[in-house]
């Protein structure tokens, strides 16, 4: 995600652009502790995510998100908590109120990464099962990985585990994001923590569901919407094997 920030204190700034380097799917673009000069950068590079503090000489960051085109999304980075009913109101995705650190830091983003992968996703054109993928970034490299390649994912921290037969990949990433990736004909969510491929799952009861790698809990949130999951998987494969016996 393409991003700028902008805060007139120079030790904020510096905190911040630490906090940005340290993720992976992050890439900043410019630090600014000059507003006026940060807009102008905003305007030319037309930034995914904007990390902006409120109260700053010259011109306010509420000046600078009224101003801006819709489709950035803006983090406010204040010391004044006043202000944040006013910073909501301009749909802001998040207030990280001063000092914070970085598992703040990452909550904030983490919901900016939902919203922009969910609008990324809306507008992608549609594609066959298996030319299907889902991309994030992992160890400073992009990923594109095949959907049918999947497993399971599993929360973990701030992150989540991708787990594949031959790998397992950890980006930054709620496991919300990541369902929201995902179709929801072939996979499932059994656990708040776990969302499993239906076609890896080998057997299954109201307590687990058991794949080559691992047995997964389902949870007593997530049982009802597991087992109709799989009673409308058990129903399509046996409408499927009656077709192939008429034809034979």
């Amino acid at each position: 995600m393409r991003c700028i920030a902008i805060d007139d204190e120079p030790l904020a700034l510096k905190l911040l652009t630490d906090y940005c380097n340290r993720v992976p799917s992050i890439r900043l673009l410019g630090a600014y502790t000059n507003p006026v000069e940060g807009f102008a950068y905003i305007r030319s590079m037309k930034p995914d995510l904007l990390f902006l503090d409120i109260r700053m000489p010259d011109v306010s960051g509420i000046h600078i998100v009224r101003a801006l085109e819709r489709e950035t999304m803006v983090i406010f980075t204040t010391a004044h908590r006043e202000y944040a009913v006013e910073g909501f109101e301009l749909d802001a995705v998040d207030y990280l109120l001063k000092p914070f650190d970085f598992e703040r830091f990452l909550k904030a983003y983490a919901k900016t990464e939902e919203r922009f992968l969910a609008a990324r996703k809306k507008s992608a054109p549609e594609q066959g099962d298996d030319d299907k993928t889902i991309s994030f970034k992992y160890n400073y490299q992009h990923v594109q990985l095949p959907l049918h390649a999947i497993l399971y994912i599993e929360a973990f921290s701030n992150y989540v585990k991708i787990v594949t037969p031959d790998n397992t990949y950890m980006p930054v990433m709620t496991l919300k994001t990541a369902e929201s990736l995902l179709p929801a004909s072939g996979f499932v969510r059994t656990h708040k923590s776990f969302i499993v491929a239906v076609s890896k799952i080998r057997s299954f009861n109201s307590e687990k569901a058991v794949t080559d790698r691992k047995q997964i809990p389902v949870g007593r949130c997530y049982r009802k919407g597991f087992l109709d999951k799989m009673e409308s998987v058990k129903q399509e494969m046996a409408s499927r094997e009656d077709e192939r016996i008429a034809e034979i």
